[in-house]
């Protein structure tokens, strides 16, 4: 799994940090939307952050 962030189709100056590669049996895709000042700057630290947070848990599986 892996975030990105793309600009919401639904909320001018909105925008979503996604899971990509995700989604469960009802097709729900986790994702957190900011909006109002820098949003897309916000989104941006949350998506890298989510990242980091993966790649670490992905480097301790790999570790046992």
């Amino acid at each position: 799994m892996k975030y990105e962030v793309r600009k919401s189709e639904e909320r001018d100056g909105a925008y979503a940090a996604v899971a990509v590669n995700e989604g469960d049996e009802r097709g729900e895709t986790p994702c957190a939307v900011f909006i109002g000042p820098e949003a897309r700057q916000r989104a941006q630290d949350y998506a890298d952050w989510q990242n980091s947070q993966l790649a670490v848990s992905g480097e301790q599986l790999l570790r046992r």
